[in-house]
């Protein structure tokens, strides 16, 4: 950190970094804790104490009530409470990725299989799903009630959302995809899916 100093500034800290000492032990803090306020004032590490913000935190914790008892045997007790914190902030906040699909793979069963979307989704970001036959292509189709609202066609299972505005926000919405051969005759239709983007 010194070497992003500027010659003044190393100038100006140097004497600070002189005067600097290490604070005192364990035991001298707690011995200082135990004396009375005008003794205070003529102990060694005094004017250390009065001015060290990490001697004064470690002085507001043994002054707590029931903790001089515990202070020597109880430091771990805040890493321990840091690293549960974090542990449990992280299983809050971090989201599995959605599973992969192998697209190479086709499922079992009669009827093409809509993974995404389904229900109430907050964003649209593509129509995925799972077929039990290979096809040449597929078709999606998005209805808002008997309306054709948009219509894709794509080689994998899966295509990217239509394009801003398409999609109103608190619609109701269905789509359905359909398999389609060489000729472009409809092989196997999926049960319609509904959804709504809030």
């Amino acid at each position: 950190m010194t070497d992003e100093l500027t010659p003044a500034q190393r100038a100006a800290v140097a004497p600070l970094k002189a005067r600097r000492v290490d604070c005192p032990s364990a035991e001298t803090l707690v011995e200082y804790e135990t004396l009375a306020a005008p003794a205070r004032a003529s102990h060694p590490a005094h004017d250390h104490i009065a001015l060290c913000s990490r001697c004064q935190l470690v002085l507001l914790h043994i002054d707590e009530p029931g903790r001089r008892a515990t202070w020597r045997t109880g430091r771990w007790l805040l890493p321990l409470a840091a690293v549960v914190l974090l542990g449990v902030s992280v299983t809050l906040v971090w989201r599995p990725p959605a599973p992969a699909i192998d697209e190479s793979e086709t499922v079992r069963g009669v009827d093409i299989q809509a993974i995404a979307p389904i229900g109430a989704t907050e964003q649209l970001r593509e129509f995925v799903w799972q077929s039990p036959m290979r096809a040449d292509r597929y078709r999606v189709t998005v209805r808002s009630g008997t309306t054709v609202v948009w219509v894709a066609e794509t080689t994998r299972p899966r295509a990217a959302a239509p394009p801003p505005g398409t999609i109103e926000r608190d619609v109701q919405y269905e789509w359905q995809v359909e398999a389609l051969d060489r000729e472009g005759n409809v092989r196997m239709t999926s049960p319609s899916q509904s959804f709504v983007v809030y």
